[in-house]
């Protein structure tokens, strides 16, 4: 190829720095965000690009710009971690998601709080019903 030996040592030494940085999953900092590439295996269609520039050009970097990562898509220049400083939004617990309003056909059946036990007699007093009209 003819480049000198320390010059394809040190692309070879940052390429593989670089690669390590954005598979680890951490955000250390002074060295480049792996937000973008984080995103790029979760959504496989999204940010292909090392520097994103061309991922700007062609437009396979537009649902990253509109996700939280993106925020925190900046070089850290601090301890503080940056999901502390740009936290995700709060996930919906189990909890919340069984206290959800459900109704059967019965009317002595409906809930509007959580009650788990009344959850399940509802759904098996349904089934039961669905059985007989059979």
């Amino acid at each position: 190829m003819g480049s000198h030996v320390a010059t394809v040592w040190l692309w070879f030494c940052l390429a593989l720095t670089t690669t390590s940085v954005s598979h680890s999953g951490y955000h250390f900092p002074l060295l480049p965000s792996p937000e973008a590439h984080d995103f790029h295996h979760a959504k496989f269609n999204q940010c292909y690009g090392v520097m994103g520039v061309l991922d700007r050009l062609h437009g396979t970097d537009e649902q990253f710009r509109g996700n939280k990562a993106y925020e925190r898509h900046i070089m850290l220049l601090g301890l503080t971690p940056l999901s502390w400083s740009v936290p995700d939004k709060p996930k919906v617990g189990k909890e919340a998601l069984s206290c959800r309003k459900t109704s059967c056909h019965e009317s002595s059946c409906h809930q509007t709080s959580c009650h788990g036990p009344r959850v399940s007699s509802c759904v098996l007093t349904q089934d039961k019903n669905q059985d007989k009209t059979k």
